[in-house]
C-alpha cells in the first residue's frame, strides 16, 4: 500500500503522470492500433480467474471502483465475462459481491469458479480489512447470482487468508491453495464447502501472494505472484504430486508498472493462454485491468518468458452477424458502461453512450453480403445513430441507423451495404449531447445470411452412403449422406438428430439449400424420390432412385460457407446461440459437471505496500 511519505508520494504521481503520456499517446493512433488488451475496458477489472464451461471460456474477475477510496484497493463486487473466440467478450455483470455474505464487510478480492456435480463454487476472499477471510458461493449456473451456503467464513487458520485457488484432480479429490506471505492447502471434502484434516503450510521461494494451481499431464503447477523488486512479478513452481514438493521453475512475467500482479492459466480449444492485468488503462495501483497472453508450452511443461503486450492473442473463430448479437459482446470499447437490463430475457446492456463513444467487435464474416441492420434500443434522445464502419472508427460506412426517440425497448431496422467476408466491424455513435441511448443488441441481414440451392442427385445413382447424424446444439447440424453442407452457424433451430441416408438413389449433392431458421426449405423430390423431413428435425434424404437431395435435413439458423465433406458441420463457430431471442444476454444452459519460506525484503516492503493485507 502507499506511505504517507514524499517519496511514495512522488512515485506515484510520476507513475500516474507517465500512464497518462502513454495513454496519450497511443490515443493519436488510428482506431485499428487501439489495444485490445486490456480486454475489458466498461470497468476496472483484475485478479483473473479463467474457466471453461461446455465451449465457452469464462473469466470471472474482481473488479477495482473507479472512485478509489482512502488511496487504496476499493473493491465491492466480481465481474463475470466470457468469449468463444478470444477476442470478443461478452459481459455477464456481476454474478456476486460482498453483501451475497451476510458476514461480508467488504474488501471483494482475487476470486476463482470451478463446477462440481452440476453446480458451480465461486471461492472468494473477504473483509481483508477487518481480518482476512475465505467465503463460498454456491449456483445453479456459471452466471449466478451466488448464494452463500454456510453463512459464515470458510474454515480457515492464522492470517493472509486470501487468494483461493481450487483444483480438482483426476481421481476426483479438490485441492485448496491460498495465502499471503505463507502458501497453504488443504484437501476439501466433495461437498465443497468443508475439508478434511487440517491446512498444511507450503514452502515455496519467493512466494508473496496469488497462487494458481492446475494440472497439465502429468505435472502440477502453482504460478504466483513473487518479488520483482518492488512490484510483483509472476513466477512458477512444478510437482509431480498435488501436495508437493514445489521446485521453482523461473519466471514467466517480469513486474509492471503496478505494483500487484496476479496469474490465471488455462488450456481452451487448443491453445494455452496467460492472464494477468497491469494498470495500462486505469493508471493507477488501485485501477487495474485484466489483460491475457497467447503462449506454447515447451517440452518439457516449462512455460516460456512472456511480457505484456496490447495486441492480445489472436482470434480462433470468426463472429457471426446474422444472428442476434449482445451489444455487450466486445472486443474493444470507448466512454462506455454496462448495466443489468430491463427488456424481455433480463441480462445486461451497454449504457452511458456519448457522442463519439464506439463498440469494436473483430473478426466478423459478412460471408456473401448484408442488406439490413437491427438494433434493438431504449431510452434514446431525439438525436441518436449508430454509425456501422469496416475495420476502423472511420472506416467504410456500411450505413447508419437512427435510432432516435425509442422511449422503450424497440427494434430499429435500416438499410446497409457495402460489407462481405472478414471485417472487424465498429459500431459508431453520433448524436447530440448526453446519454444517447441504451443499447440490447444488434444483427445483420443478407444474402450472406444463405448457403445457395440444393445439389439435385442423378438418375439411378449409386448407394448414397450412410448419413451420419446432425450435431445439434453449439456446433449446427449436418446434412445427411456424403456431400452434405457446412451448416451455417449455430442456432436453436436446425438442430435434431439429422437426416438418415437414402437407401438408394442419386449421389447427394455438394452445395446444400438455403440455410433458414426452419432447417431450409425441401428441395423437390426426384423420379421416385420423396421430400424431406418436416423442418427442425434433421429430415430424411429422399429415398428411391433418383431423388433430388433435400435442402433441409438440419441446416443451422443462419448459414455458413458451403462444404463437400460428407455430414459436413458448422465452418465458422458461433459468438452466441440464435436462441437469445428478444433477451439482453446470453444465458448458456448450466452443463453439468471442479511454514511458507521467508520472504525477507520482500515482506518488508509488502507490508508498507498492502497495509498487511494479512490482518486486515
Amino acid at each position: 500500500m502507499k506511505t504517507a511519505s514524499t517519496n511514495a508520494t512522488v512515485a506515484t504521481a510520476s507513475r500516474v503522470a507517465l500512464s497518462a503520456l502513454l495513454l496519450g499517446f497511443f490515443a493519436t493512433f488510428p482506431s485499428p492500433a487501439r489495444a485490445d488488451n486490456p480486454i475489458v475496458q466498461t470497468y476496472y477489472t483484475a485478479d483473473p480467474a479463467p474457466v471453461v464451461y461446455g465451449d465457452r471460456l469464462y473469466l470471472y474477475t474482481s473488479h477495482d471502483e473507479d472512485v478509489t477510496k482512502d488511496n487504496f484497493y476499493t473493491m465491492n463486487d466480481w465481474r463475470l465475462y466470457s468469449t468463444v473466440d478470444m477476442v470478443n467478450w461478452t459481459d455477464h455483470g456481476s454474478p456476486a459481491s460482498y453483501k451475497t455474505f451476510s458476514w461480508g464487510t467488504g474488501d471483494a478480492w482475487a476470486p476463482q469458479g470451478i463446477s462440481r456435480n452440476g453446480k458451480y463454487y465461486l471461492f472468494v476472499p473477504l473483509n481483508n480489512a477487518t481480518g482476512a477471510k475465505i467465503g463460498v458461493g454456491i449456483a445453479d449456473t456459471p452466471e449466478g447470482p451466488f448464494k452463500d451456503p454456510l453463512g459464515k467464513a470458510f474454515p480457515s487458520t492464522g492470517s493472509g487468508n486470501i487468494d483461493p485457488t481450487v483444483f480438482i484432480d483426476d481421481d476426483d479429490q479438490a485441492y485448496m491453495y491460498w495465502g499471503n506471505g505463507t502458501l497453504r492447502y488443504v484437501k476439501l471434502n466433495a461437498d465443497m464447502t468443508s475439508f478434511s484434516g487440517t491446512p498444511a503450510n507450503v514452502s515455496l521461494s519467493g512466494f508473496i501472494e496469488g497462487p494458481w494451481f492446475y494440472k497439465r499431464g502429468s505435472l502440477y503447477y502453482l504460478v504466483y505472484a513473487a518479488s520483482g523488486g518492488g512490484n510483483e512479478k509472476i513466477s512458477y513452481a512444478t510437482s509431480n504430486s498435488p501436495t508437493g514438493p514445489w521446485t521453482t521453475r523461473g519466471d514467466v512475467m517480469d513486474a509492471g508498472k503496478t505494483f500487484t500482479n496476479h496469474a490465471g492459466v488455462i488450456d481452451y480449444k487448443g491453445h494455452s493462454y496467460f492472464f494477468y492485468h497491469n494498470s495500462v488503462l486505469g493508471g493507477s495501483d488501485f485501477r487495474r485491468s485484466v489483460c491475457v497472453e497467447e503462449f506454447t508450452y515447451g517440452a518439457d511443461g516449462s512455460i516460456p518468458k512472456l511480457t505484456m503486450s496490447t495486441n492480445g492473442p489472436n482470434g480462433i473463430a470468426a463472429l457471426n452477424p446474422f444472428q442476434q448479437v449482445e451489444a455487450e459482446t466486445i472486443a474493444y470499447s470507448s466512454g462506455l458502461k454496462t448495466e443489468v437490463c430491463t427488456d424481455t430475457g433480463g441480462g445486461m446492456n451497454v449504457s452511458s453512450i456519448s457522442n463519439g463513444d464506439y463498440i469494436k467487435i473483430k473478426d466478423v464474416d459478412f460471408l456473401g453480403g448484408i442488406t439490413s441492420f437491427e438494433a434493438r434500443v431504449s431510452s434514446s434522445s431525439g438525436d441518436a445513430k449508430i454509425e456501422l464502419r469496416l475495420d476502423s472508427k472511420t472506416g467504410t460506412l456500411l450505413g447508419t441507423c437512427d435510432v432516435s426517440g425509442a422511449s422503450s425497448w424497440t427494434t430499429k431496422t435500416c438499410a446497409v451495404t457495402g460489407a462481405t467476408g472478414k471485417h472487424d466491424l465498429f459500431l459508431v455513435f453520433t448524436g447530440g449531447g448526453g446519454d444517447l441511448f441504451k443499447f440490447n443488441w444488434w444483427k445483420f441481414s443478407g444474402p450472406g445470411g444463405d448457403t445457395g440451392a440444393g445439389g439435385a442427385g442423378g438418375t439411378g445413382g449409386a448407394v448414397g452412403s450412410a448419413g451420419t447424424a446432425g450435431l445439434a446444439g453449439a456446433a449446427g447440424s449436418a446434412v445427411a449422406g456424403s456431400g452434405g453442407i457446412a451448416g451455417g452457424m449455430s442456432g436453436s433451430s436446425g438442430g435434431g438428430a439429422g437426416g438418415t441416408a437414402a437407401p438408394a438413389g442419386g449421389t447427394l449433392g455438394t452445395t446444400g439449400g438455403r440455410s433458414v431458421a426452419e432447417g431450409g426449405s425441401a428441395a423437390p423430390s426426384g423420379n421416385g424420390g420423396s421430400p424431406a423431413g418436416a423442418a427442425n428435425t434433421g429430415g430424411s434424404a429422399p429415398s428411391a432412385n433418383g431423388g433430388s437431395v433435400s435442402a433441409s435435413g438440419g441446416a443451422t439458423a443462419t448459414g455458413g460457407a458451403l462444404s463437400s465433406t460428407p455430414g459436413g458441420t458448422s465452418a465458422v463457430p458461433p459468438a452466441t446461440p440464435s436462441s437469445q431471442d428478444s433477451s439482453c444476454a446470453y444465458r448458456p444452459p448450466a452443463p453439468q459437471g471442479l511454514a511458507g519460506a521467508p520472504w525477507l525484503i520482500a515482506s518488508v516492503l509488502l507490508l508498507f505496500r498492502r497495509r498487511a493485507r494479512s490482518v486486515r
